[in-house]
């Protein structure tokens, strides 16, 4: 059986819309490193690429508890990790972050939810009518009331971490005056910023929430139990491979190579070594920021394929790279030499949902096309590296520039100072446990729940499978059902999964091979082929194991049922 690893990384965020990290990451995206070292040419240039000590990967290797292959024959040139982490908004500082009423003015924010529910926050009578500051109508103005009034976690995100510089600028001239609404207020916050570092993690250490959950009479949604668990994870435990690139427009020497070692790495050598080992070898996904320069876009990493590997010689490297002469320049241990595309999968984000969007996760991943050489010793094992877009005849469409840092994290950084002090994590914990086991009195009147929870183990290499049996006494037609799965296993591209039911319908829900090399599956599975039908009875869930070596257990299987009007 193959050693199984728990995921506790993601930085992540479009290149559409826009998000940024604050330099937030204990150990991590903010962390100072030691400068880059290596041999300079005669301008003081540093002339080798080879991975120094920040480029390492045996660095991110040892944070992550994990064995490096380095021999590039040895290494996997694809892996998918379907269900590796959840999307959502990056909350976006301009908006005020996760104490934004994002259901709509008149409804709470999930901080002000979680004053309520938490830290015995009373909503004032006339709160709802209250006006916050929404930069997209800044001539609107807004009410400081609203803001003086709010609870502890609210208050503290809102002047901390949300548009509160924004906001002193709109008053400037006095509370009475004519709001101001120019450039320097529209600048005091830029719109990039946000919490994709906290997202990022998040979403591949947590389960995604799935039902709406009413505790202490607040009802708190998915978005706002998401949003809850980045406050949380605003700092976390964590290292980068690379360092952070802080210039708007970097500069390049006359072969079109970035000069500055901060924004010309992550080391391309090291990036596919990481890349292989920690989604091919031990199914591990990754974070990045995939913007090279220094706005800051935070991703978890789902995905790595080599689309095409050659083996050249010196000629034909410094051919690629736009040098002359016989003597390769960027790494006096380089024997050998390999010119690679490969592709990057990454999670992109989504809006507020009140409902989860892992069902649809593929509409929200995206990719990423890399292009570069890698340094090898004699005997094939990878070295360095040297990316190759931006140089005059690498500049095409589809490949991207390379990405500035990989990380990865071992969750939320206890104590950790800079990260909101009123939210608690076993708190959130506990909303989301509820979240994911959908309590009754959710808020749902139409939405019923049948679960079987006997956690049961799948015959290692078993087509038979096992069957597990649940019966529904209710007895009326569906609107919708949903298949919630809950199983651990270290190569789910064994499994194969049907659900039927006593009648002698059956539907397939899973073949064999789909997910790959990914471990486990969590997932909210919509079933459209049972709407229309009514539900009461006996309901059967099969799954099979069709191959050797992994193996797993079924920890809970259920059935989410909309009713029909």
């Amino acid at each position: 059986m193959k050693l199984r690893h728990t995921i506790l990384a993601g930085i992540a965020c479009t290149g559409l819309a826009a998000c940024g990290a604050e330099d937030t990451t204990d150990n991590g995206p903010g962390t100072e490193q030691p400068a880059a070292t290596g041999k300079f040419d005669q301008n003081g240039n540093r002339k080798e690429d080879a991975w120094d000590y920040r480029n390492d990967p045996d660095r991110l290797a040892e944070f992550a508890s994990v064995n490096l292959v380095k021999k590039l024959s040895e290494l996997p040139t694809k892996a998918y990790l379907a269900t590796a982490a959840w999307t959502d908004t990056y909350w976006p500082t301009y908006m005020d972050s996760t104490n934004v009423q994002w259901q709509g003015k008149g409804t709470l924010s999930p901080l002000q939810k979680y004053d309520a529910a938490f830290n015995e926050w009373m909503v004032p009578g006339n709160f709802s009518e209250l006006r916050a500051y929404d930069p997209r109508n800044c001539d609107d103005g807004f009410d400081a009331e609203y803001y003086e009034s709010q609870g502890p976690a609210a208050r503290w995100m809102s002047e901390n971490k949300g548009n509160k510089k924004a906001r002193d600028l709109v008053y400037r001239n006095g509370a009475d005056s004519e709001p101001v609404c120019d450039d320097q207020t529209s600048e005091a916050v830029e719109t990039w910023w946000g919490l994709c570092h906290a997202w990022a993690p998040a979403s591949i250490n947590e389960p995604e929430p799935i039902h709406p959950v009413t505790l202490n009479g607040v009802t708190f949604y998915a978005a706002d139990i998401k949003a809850l668990m980045q406050t949380v994870y605003d700092r976390s435990t964590s290292r980068i491979l690379g360092g952070r690139c802080n210039t708007k427009e970097p500069e390049r020497d006359e072969r079109g190579r970035i000069k500055d070692a901060a924004c010309r790495d992550t080391n391309a050598g090291s990036f596919h070594v990481i890349m292989s080992n920690f989604l091919g070898i031990h199914n591990m996904a990754l974070l990045e920021d995939r913007t090279y320069n220094y706005e800051v876009w935070n991703q978890p990493v789902v995905g790595f394929e080599v689309t095409q590997m050659t083996e050249i010689d010196v000629a034909k490297a410094n051919e690629l790279l736009g040098v002359e002469g016989d003597t390769y320049i960027y790494n006096d241990d380089a024997k050998r030499f390999a010119e690679v595309f490969a592709t990057v999968k990454y999670i992109t984000e989504s809006g507020p949902e009140a409902e989860p969007l892992m069902p649809s996760i593929s509409r929200y991943t995206r990719s990423d096309n890399y292009q570069y050489i890698l340094e090898m010793d004699a005997d094939g094992n990878i070295i360095g590296g040297e990316w190759l877009q931006g140089r005059a005849q690498h500049t095409r469409w589809g490949i991207s520039e390379q990405p500035d840092f990989l990380w990865y994290s071992t969750g939320p950084a206890d104590g950790a100072y800079g990260r909101n002090p009123y939210v608690n994590y076993e708190k959130v914990k506990q909303l989301l446990e509820m979240s994911r086991r959908a309590p009754e009195g959710d808020g749902d009147e139409t939405r019923k729940v049948y679960a079987f929870e006997t956690p049961t183990l799948i015959p290692d290499n078993d087509p038979a499978g096992v069957y597990m049996d649940l019966n529904v006494e209710d007895d009326f037609e569906a609107k919708s059902v949903k298949l919630q799965l809950d199983i651990e296993h270290t190569y789910v591209g064994d499994l194969y999964i049907e659900l039927a039911h006593e009648d002698g319908f059956s539907v397939t829900i899973r073949e064999k091979g789909t997910g790959g090399s990914a471990h486990d599956i969590n997932e909210l599975i919509d079933v459209p082929e049972l709407a229309g039908k009514t539900i009461g009875g006996e309901w059967s869930l099969l799954v099979s194991d069709n191959a050797r070596i992994d193996e797993g257990t079924v920890k809970r299987w259920a059935l989410v049922v909309e009713a029909a009007e």
